[in-house]
């Protein structure tokens, strides 16, 4: 945020944004919006990537290292993305879901994004992929 900027009233809102990331390129513009979001109203910042196995994530985290992220990375084990994205959203009380979609641009949107848009408690914003150059600005 600018300095002298003025933070918005989020509108009675407290819940944190929650970013679900992956290894793709649309994950770095999601983490971009995430952020300013979480800036902009001043709320609280949780990056979720979704496994289907135990473990962390390498590339995520990687993905995180690049953007800048100085946030921790919650892995959450579940067989599918798009239904722990909406239970997080509804345990935490999210204000924001934001997401990155991997669907051809003929298509709105890919199946994760357009599931949890359907389903989520709170607004729910998809960013598309991004190229490494428009990433680094």
């Amino acid at each position: 945020m600018a300095a002298g900027a003025r933070r918005r009233d989020a509108g009675g809102m407290q819940g944190p944004v929650i970013c679900g990331i992956d290894d793709s390129s649309s994950a770095v513009g999601a983490i971009r919006v995430a952020r300013d979001l979480a800036e902009r109203y001043a709320l609280p910042l949780v990056y979720v990537h979704v496994v289907d196995r135990r473990g962390s994530d390498l590339r995520a985290a990687e993905t995180l290292r690049e953007s800048q992220v100085d946030r921790a990375l919650v892995v959450e084990p579940a067989p599918h993305a798009a239904d722990r994205l909406v239970e997080l959203a509804h345990e935490r009380h999210a204000s924001f879901l934001v997401l990155g979609t991997h669907g051809p641009r003929s298509s709105l949107l890919g199946s994760v994004s357009a599931d949890v848009s359907r389903r989520a408690p709170c607004p729910v914003l998809v960013v598309p992929p991004t190229s490494r150059e428009e990433s680094r600005q």
